[in-house]
């Protein structure tokens, strides 16, 4: 019985280690103060970013309490587009408080209580007294959050009206892509009505200024036969199913021809035979083959035209005016949109490839939580406050509770302030008279006070304009909460049979 005990003891710890070891990794990156990551391959190839949701999806894990804690990382950038770094700070102390109470003698099912009961109470508490209604004026200071401490600070007034802008102009997120160009300043960005593409033409055409377009869900090939069929024909018969491939494929070529004119483009989903393009090509229409569905759906957006998904569905073409531009010897396509359509591209612009880079993760978390906002219009200050907020009102409930689910609320409450803490620590200045002084704030019925980075001690969120999305902030709670309850109920780890 003792040596049972022992090995669920050493189970526990050595998922609880592998959790805390990833926490370890981004901790440091928290915050407008946040440091910077050089991550490196095997191959050499160099990723220097303090985005939390990259970071962790470019490490080599292999313990499988760390993965556990890198999927939930993905789990919060999906649905709220940044706050992972939070999520896995956040359950890392979860875990490391939830060490000191099971030395106590409390038991991993009721600390879960515990935890879960306490996570219900502060985002109750979170939704009622501490949110308040945004409109589309914090936009701004929600994008300007979001991109704080990262490559874009430099250009925060100009990213954060970009991304406002753009989100407005779409009426949400999903219809804005971010297309990045070597070269120029951050501040050389701008936003695009339409399209941009990076793919070369097959075919060259002289663009007009109102160039014909259709879109084709499919590509322009021969018939697949299925495989591993043998197929014997003489050569009279070969003859035949040769000669009808090529009236196939010309009789494709036609149709396009025949919806766009004797000039124009043709936007493929998949691959384009060579013949057509050579029939194309005698009537002066390009080819842009090999689209992903989602580009796809862009232009048909931005175009307000339907993507036929054979040739036989070519009823329509739209005018477009089209522009190619070469930068670092890459061909782009700027296809401008309707002018009454909601599709927008980001152009970013940046010194180097890997300054782009970290420009488009911060572009990405900005325009995430601005079409949230935009959507739920429920904001909180910024700044680990509403978290001090939450804690405080867990600590004034927990006698309620009684039992010894009361100490796990307690612990609760003492790991939400891991956010502040972790903020003011990367910034150089004190987390325990940051966070001390927090509490004191929220007693008097502040609740806008978090670290003050450049000076230290505290300062008003609201004077700073440091807003954030509600959901965010939740859902970074909740996950936390699920990651560590899951992690603290495995007492064992055994091996499965190889997969047949």
């Amino acid at each position: 019985m003792e040596k049972q005990e022992t090995r669920k003891a050493n189970a526990q710890a050595l998922n609880i280690n592998a959790a805390k070891a990833i926490v370890e990794t981004c901790k440091s990156t928290l915050g407008p103060m946040g440091m910077d990551k050089m991550m490196v391959d095997g191959a050499g190839n160099v990723i220097v970013t303090n985005d939390g949701a990259t970071i962790l999806r470019e490490l080599d894990v292999a313990h499988p309490g760390a993965k556990m804690m890198v999927e939930i990382s993905k789990t919060q950038e999906s649905l709220c587009y940044d706050g992972t770094t939070t999520t896995v700070v956040l359950a890392g102390q979860l875990l490391t408080n939830s060490e000191s109470l099971y030395k106590k003698g409390l038991h991993p099912n009721v600390i879960c209580r515990g935890y879960h009961e306490a996570a219900r109470m502060a985002s109750k508490y979170l939704e009622s007294d501490v949110a308040f209604e945004g409109n589309e004026d914090v936009l701004k200071n929600i994008a300007k959050t979001a991109i704080t401490g990262k490559t874009l600070e430099t250009a925060t007034d100009i990213v954060s009206q970009l991304c406002v802008d753009s989100v407005v102009k779409a009426g949400e997120s999903d219809k804005v892509r971010v297309v990045s160009l070597p070269g120029g300043s951050i501040e050389d960005s701008y936003l695009f009505n339409g399209v941009v593409l990076s793919k070369n033409l097959v075919l060259d055409v002289d663009f007009k200024k109102n160039t014909k377009v259709v879109l084709v869900n499919t590509g322009l090939e021969n018939e697949k036969t299925e495989e591993n069929i043998s197929i014997q024909m003489d050569a009279e018969s070969y003859t035949q199913f040769k000669q009808g491939n090529q009236d196939s494929l010309l009789d494709k070529a036609k149709k396009i021809v025949h919806s766009i004119g004797d000039e124009g483009i043709v936007f493929v989903r998949d691959g384009v035979h060579d013949n057509i393009c050579a029939y194309l090509k005698k009537n002066n229409i390009g080819v842009v083959r090999r689209l992903p569905e989602s580009m796809m759906k862009a232009l048909s957006n931005a175009l307000n035209l339907n993507v036929a998904q054979t040739v036989n569905d070519l009823e329509e073409n739209a005018s477009a005016k089209i522009i190619r531009q070469k930068h670092n010897d890459v061909y782009y396509l700027f296809i401008q949109g309707d002018e009454e359509s909601d599709q927008s591209t980001l152009i970013l612009r940046g010194a180097t490839q890997s300054t782009l880079d970290e420009v488009e993760r911060g572009f990405d978390d900005a325009l995430g939580v601005v079409g949230m906002v935009k959507n739920t219009n429920r904001v909180v200050y910024g700044g680990g406050s509403s978290f001090v907020a939450m804690a405080s009102h867990l600590r004034n409930h927990a006698a309620s509770i009684g039992g010894r689910a009361q100490m796990a609320i307690e612990a609760y409450a003492d790991a939400l302030e891991i956010i502040p803490a972790t903020i003011a620590e990367n910034a150089g200045h004190d987390p325990l008279d940051t966070v001390l002084s927090m509490r004191h704030a929220v007693q008097q019925g502040d609740l806008e006070y978090g670290p003050d980075v450049t000076n230290g001690g505290i300062h008003s969120m609201k004077e700073e304009d440091v807003i954030e999305p509600m959901q965010l902030i939740k859902q970074a709670m909740l996950s936390a909460t699920e990651v560590t309850t899951s992690i603290l109920r495995i007492d064992d780890i055994v091996s499965r049979r190889p997969v047949e």
